[in-house]
């Protein structure tokens, strides 16, 4: 799936490894939903803001991508 927010990248599901949780993620804006079924351009996180807030680093590091939806 194209992100709607940028167009310009496929999102891709990823694991936060610090704590197993799955996010959805565009590699291109960093734009970031919890669910595959919530993808919109009018309902997103910024990647790092969301880490932040879960206590976690910005890197892409801390991400274990497993594929692109």
């Amino acid at each position: 799936m194209i992100c709607p927010r940028c167009e310009q990248d496929y999102i891709v599901e990823a694991r936060i490894k610090g704590n197993g949780s799955l996010i959805y993620i565009c590699p291109e804006c960093d734009a970031t939903w919890l669910s595959s079924d919530e993808i919109s351009s009018s309902n997103f996180f910024d990647y790092g803001t969301y880490m932040k807030s879960i206590g976690r680093s910005q890197l892409w590091d801390e991400l274990e991508i497993t594929g692109r939806i």
